[in-house]
């Protein structure tokens, strides 16, 4: 399940600089290129076969499926997704045979169901799985990001999450004198892929008021490359104007991708809820491997872009009815 990475901070790992006075350039071992942004297909191409991926987002909030429908198109193979609570994208990724092992806190389609392309390859004995508490993932995130071999936390005792032999879990006497801690081992990642609002050329990543995923912070300082889809390119004064909503800075991540509605099925709050008809029917169409891949073949493959995938869920029109204040209507 886990293979072995060395473990420094995430803010130590990016070689690019932006010169003094143009924050929209970077300089990149000695060549010139103008910011982060690039096309989903061209960032997909960061994601290698074998890797570590964490993947930002709920069931039903703020996935980064216009990425994840590039990795699935590209054929990526062996992936290990890192998820704290996963849903459609999980599932996908399950059934287009991408993945060989997930870490989760959890994996459901909330009240839409199971993820039953996801289920049925664990039942199968073809997807690995470490299912670890909230607090534990985060522990397991929060040492790679700090650079450090484990961060001890008091969750899991009392239940079997500490009895299936995981080797990146030990219980140690708490060497202050209170009660006994369980250390989790460091979880480097070697990519994260997340869903945001808005972000600038260079990479500075800014979201809207309302909730914040701790993982959209946490997950990339974990990671090597980092890979964030976004509604929409704006200039850094944008960004200045909020500085709080400024979640990552630009020199925290690798690729800047412009993706409206890149979110969807899943929602992004607070600009548009998720897709009730499109969850549903994939939850239907997941309840076999051939139903799946038809699915997936019609919505993943088919379309040439993001743009044509926009289109064949509804275009404009459908989009629209999913704004909030409209969505919960349909």
């Amino acid at each position: 399940m886990h293979r072995e990475r060395s473990i420094s901070s995430r803010w130590g790992w990016s070689s690019i600089r932006a010169p003094a006075g143009d924050p929209d350039r970077a300089v990149e071992a000695g060549r010139t290129m103008t910011g982060k942004v690039m096309s989903a297909v061209e960032a997909a191409e960061l994601i290698e076969d074998g890797d570590i991926v964490g993947v930002q987002g709920g069931p039903t909030q703020c996935a980064p499926m216009a990425i994840v429908r590039e990795i699935i198109r590209a054929g990526r193979k062996n992936l290990h997704a890192v998820t704290l609570s996963g849903g459609i994208a999980v599932d996908w990724l399950a059934a287009a045979g991408c993945l060989s092992a997930c870490t989760f806190a959890a994996v459901t389609m909330e009240h839409f169901g199971l993820c039953r392309a996801f289920r049925r390859r664990v039942e199968a004995g073809s997807l690995a799985v470490e299912e670890l508490s909230e607090t534990a993932l985060f522990a397991r995130l929060g040492a790679a990001a700090r650079g450090l071999p484990f961060l001890p936390t008091r969750t899991m005792f009392g239940t079997d999450l500490l009895t299936t032999g995981n080797g990146a879990l030990k219980v140690m006497d708490d060497p202050f004198g209170g009660p006994p801690v369980v250390a989790c081992r460091a979880l480097p990642l070697d990519a994260a892929i997340l869903h945001a609002h808005r972000a600038d050329r260079a990479g500075n990543v800014g979201i809207d008021a309302g909730p914040r995923y701790p993982t959209m912070t946490t997950m990339p300082r974990a990671a090597r490359r980092v890979i964030v889809s976004v509604e929409r390119i704006v200039p850094t004064a944008e960004l200045r104007k909020a500085p709080d909503r400024t979640i990552l800075p630009g020199f925290a991540v690798d690729a800047v991708v412009e993706a409206p509605y890149g979110a969807h099925p899943t929602s992004l709050f607070p600009v548009y809820d998720y897709d009730r008809t499109f969850m549903a029917a994939w939850v239907g169409a997941a309840a076999d491997d051939d139903t799946a891949r038809a699915f997936l073949d019609a919505n993943v493959h088919a379309p040439p872009s993001h743009a044509g995938y926009l289109r064949l869920v509804g275009g404009s029109d459908r989009l629209a009815e999913l704004e909030i204040g409209t969505a919960r209507e349909h």
